[in-house]
């Protein structure tokens, strides 16, 4: 798992076409890229990248489900999108120290409430 990663500077947040509804995204420059080395960055459902980090990143979480969520993620030029993954993917992955770095804390996003389904129960008469 990937841990210690600066801070980077996001130059332009905007949002990525390649996705729709559009995907908010950003540009960012981590530290100088020759003092950036090459890691193992490992997404869920055995997606692995090697590489630095990403210079345009951009991550959507939508809970489903009380353990599934929907996924999409931009990651340089590569877009994902996992319609079911559960909790324990997701904190598994490369994407709670890179969201770390970034300000942000995956369990927040995690611990959206259960979307309601719409339909109501039928009380009965006791």
């Amino acid at each position: 798992m990937v841990r210690d990663l600066p801070t980077p500077e996001v130059l332009r947040c905007y949002f990525d076409e390649a996705f729709e509804p559009h995907l908010p995204a950003m540009s960012l420059r981590w530290q100088a890229p020759e003092a950036q080395p090459e890691r193992l960055w490992e997404l869920p459902e055995g997606v692995c990248f090697v590489g630095p980090a990403p210079q345009r990143f951009g991550v959507s979480i939508k809970r489903q489900e009380e353990d599934s969520y929907s996924v999409r993620l931009l990651w340089d030029r590569t877009c994902l999108n996992w319609l079911s993954l559960s909790r324990a993917q997701l904190l598994t992955s490369s994407l709670a120290p890179l969201l770390s770095a970034l300000g942000t804390d995956l369990w927040y996003l995690l611990e959206q409430p259960v979307p309601r389904t719409g339909r109501t129960r039928l009380r009965t008469a006791a």
